[in-house]
């Protein structure tokens, strides 16, 4: 029960609340179990939202210690450190890792052609990055992640295409869509 509350709390929002009830189920379970895995990936993804980064890397990386080729931990982590500008190589071989486990899940796709990326490898980006779009075409994530990589490698039409696809979901956040109207208004400067 104190489980469930926690995500129930977690899912609205209340990131604080739902650390102190992981917290307490923490206390209740075996250290090596699965089950504790579970709940330190949860309340290290609570930290997370939080921007308390070293106490979510803390929880998630122990959970991998429990868990080391779970791979919706090793995503979580890994594409955190990605949007950090952390550990960038390290976080790749986790998503790689995560990848082999789940090659049909459009989330850890996308994180593995992001992390590509990030470090300039714009050809093998694209593959990854089409085949998230493919997975999950909803996703304005995704979406916007793909029109990046297609900017980077000069196909502007269909880059602004998904960018567009990104800005119209409903899914996507008022922070993603100031960020995606800055680039169908000025394409990606150099930096990004």
């Amino acid at each position: 029960m104190i489980y469930d509350l926690a995500n129930i709390y977690k899912k609205f929002k209340k990131y604080d609340e739902a650390i102190n009830y992981y917290t307490l189920a923490l206390k209740n379970l075996d250290k090596n179990s699965m089950a504790y895995a579970d709940v330190l990936y949860r309340r290290g993804g609570a930290y997370e939202r939080l921007k308390n980064y070293d106490l979510a890397d803390k929880d998630l990386l122990n959970s991998i210690k429990i868990r080391p080729d779970e791979p919706y931990t090793l995503n979580y982590l890994a594409y955190s450190w990605l949007e950090r500008g952390y550990k960038i190589e390290e976080a790749i071989e986790m998503l790689n890792q995560a990848y082999k486990g789940k090659e049909e899940d459009p989330y850890i796709t996308d994180s593995v052609g992001w992390g590509y990326y990030l470090t300039g490898n714009y050809i093998e980006a694209e593959k990854y990055l089409r085949k998230a779009v493919e997975l999950l075409p909803s996703d304005p994530v995704a979406s916007d992640h793909y029109g990046d990589v297609l900017w980077q490698l000069n196909r502007k039409i269909q880059a602004n295409y998904f960018w567009k696809s990104a800005l119209n979901s409903d899914e996507a956040d008022e922070e993603l869509k100031i960020k995606v109207k800055e680039k169908l208004y000025n394409g990606l400067n150099n930096n990004s």
